[in-house]
């Protein structure tokens, strides 16, 4: 039996600086990932440092092959067969207004053959059919690996030959600065500093409806409500990052406030009691 080589990963902070790079040098890149960690995000965050920029985001797993080549038709004028091109690709018109523009195919790989064959031809001459990319329009793709259990396509080898591949591991530290940037739920990102492993829980051999990613941490952080009972919380926790993880969650946000209702008591007591202490009286001073 060979040896297994394991994939080297990245962690978004280190993933941002090699987006930079490609950029500079109009590279394509492939974001690899499991769901639910940010590539999307991290995409639109790179194209942000760009003062005037645009992203051109298309879901390529919803998108006929027709959607990236065209649709021909007949020109009667001279007599031959010509393409209308797609409207969702950037135009020189629309390119002209921004320095740079970011075509993101998000989820090639879960493209049928047909889109990818014809975004091989975008991607590899820079044109398909009668489109050509603006030189301002800098290519980058994401999608989830093939163990991931989401629909994917096995990529035809011409076309990964002509990308940058990098694939993301979730970090709870690159998290924690987003989240605190983002002002995600206290209680989300308390509970996770002290189990930074439930940060990240899918396992791609289960067939869990719920699991704990970082997108879904961030639906918790906006849906729980201290004012909502905690069997209500408690569901709605569970249908975004499992019930055995909500069962867990809930317990710490109970202790953590309890905590602190206990600490505020013991502050405010003590403010209380000096509030309540009389001050000495000075006694009347006697006269010479």
């Amino acid at each position: 039996m060979g040896n297994q080589v394991e994939t080297r990963t990245v962690k978004i902070s280190e993933c941002k600086p090699i987006l930079r790079r490609a950029v500079q040098k109009r590279r394509p890149v492939f974001v690899w990932g499991p769901p639910g960690v940010g590539k999307s995000d991290m995409v639109n965050q790179v194209a942000a440092e760009w003062p005037n920029s645009a992203v051109v985001d298309l879901r390529m797993a919803l998108m006929d092959p027709t959607d990236i080549k065209g649709v021909p038709y007949y020109s009667a004028g001279d007599n031959t067969m010509k393409w209308a091109t797609p409207s969702e690709l950037p135009t020189e018109e629309f390119a002209k207004e921004y320095d740079i523009v970011f075509l993101f195919l998000d989820e090639l790989n879960s493209a049928p053959p047909a889109v990818q064959a014809a975004a091989y031809q975008l991607i590899l001459n820079r044109k398909v059919g009668q489109y050509k990319l603006p030189d301002n329009v800098v290519l980058i793709a994401a999608g989830n690996r093939m163990g991931d259990k989401g629909v994917t396509y096995r990529m035809p080898s011409p076309l990964a030959n002509r990308f940058m591949h990098l694939e993301i591991r979730v970090d709870f530290e690159d998290w924690e600065q987003w989240a605190i940037m983002h002002q995600v739920h206290p209680h989300v990102v308390g509970f996770l500093k002290q189990f930074k492993g439930d940060l990240y829980n899918f396992d791609p051999t289960q067939h869990d409806r719920a699991f704990a990613t970082p997108r879904t941490w961030s639906f918790v952080s906006d849906m729980i409500d201290d004012d909502m009972p905690d069997s209500a919380n408690t569901d709605m926790v569970s249908g975004l990052v499992g019930e055995g993880m909500a069962i867990k969650f809930m317990k710490y946000g109970g202790l953590a406030l309890a905590v602190y209702g206990v600490i505020n008591e013991l502050v405010g007591g003590e403010g209380k009691d000096d509030e309540n202490k009389e001050e000495p009286k000075e006694e009347p001073k006697e006269e010479k």
